[in-house]
């Protein structure tokens, strides 16, 4: 049966964003692994790290199992493993279990947010191959209504697409392809992209609730603002180092956080 891996390296933001896991987990009828890790430390100014096992604490299983029974419906599987950050581990967590994705809680007003997002992306998303879900510790929200995924259309990716309307279809929650053209690449004005829309995604994905939106190409903007104020996201998706991802990290980690209420991020591998 597939799983969600919860990373906890013992913070509250681990423990804020286990909670919402298990929300997540009991719509999609998946079981849970918690996963518990070092913590990883910056020591050099050259980025070295070092590694730092916490003790584990039981606190969070025991608040999980107090959840899972209190909460109609579906009841998780909940595992819990301990795990160091080398290859070895990743790569066995994930043959041996069928992993749909891993979340993990994160500060996201830290002056390092964005190095540590880029730390987990290294860390996780590059060594078990599934969509990485960071869940900034200021989002209190316990579902998702407004799915929206930041892409070229041209580009898109039917199975990102695909998984993201299963994951829409749990909370009955709206899917937008935000399309912004791809550096370097032609723009495509409204008809255009509206055909490729209709012909080469919607009509195969079969979700009632799949628009298109198209941001403004013809003047500088504002993105971020854009995609969590004016289209109202409460879940932003990107695939890693495609297209908009280095901008909207930056954005979103390092020089406007405090502007905009944080949204989680979904991020696939490349």
């Amino acid at each position: 049966m597939k799983s969600i891996v919860i990373i906890n390296d013992q913070s509250t933001e681990a423990e804020h964003a286990a909670v919402f896991a298990l929300i997540l987990a009991q719509h999609l009828e998946v079981n849970i692994i918690l996963a518990d890790i070092p913590v990883l430390k910056l020591t050099t100014a050259e980025y070295g790290w070092t590694e730092t096992l916490p003790a584990v604490d039981a606190k969070l299983t025991k608040n999980f199992l107090e959840r899972k029974m209190i909460h109609p419906g579906f009841k998780p599987l909940i595992q819990e493993l301990t795990l160091s950050c080398e290859s070895e581990d990743l790569y066995k967590l994930a043959c041996e279990n069928e992993i749909l994705m891993v979340v993990k809680g994160l500060d996201e007003f830290l002056p390092q947010a964005l190095l540590n997002v880029n730390l987990a992306i290294n860390n996780l998303l590059h060594k078990i191959h599934v969509p990485l879900l960071i869940i900034p510790s200021s989002w209190s929200e316990n579902e998702f209504k407004r799915i929206v995924y930041l892409t070229d259309l041209r580009f898109c990716g039917m199975c990102t697409v695909k998984f993201l309307a299963h994951l829409a279809a749990c909370w009955d929650a709206s899917l937008v392809i935000a399309h912004a053209s791809a550096s370097g690449l032609p723009l495509m004005d409204i008809n255009q992209a509206e055909e490729v829309f209709n012909e080469e995604v919607s009509c195969h994905i079969g979700y009632e609730k799949l628009f298109l939106n198209m941001l403004d190409q013809g003047k500088p903007t504002d993105t971020l603002e854009v995609v969590v104020s004016e289209m109202k996201a409460d879940l932003l998706v990107l695939v890693d180092q495609h297209f908009h991802f280095n901008f909207i990290t930056q954005q979103y980690f390092k020089d406007k956080c405090s502007l905009y209420q944080p949204v989680p991020l979904l991020i696939f591998p490349s």
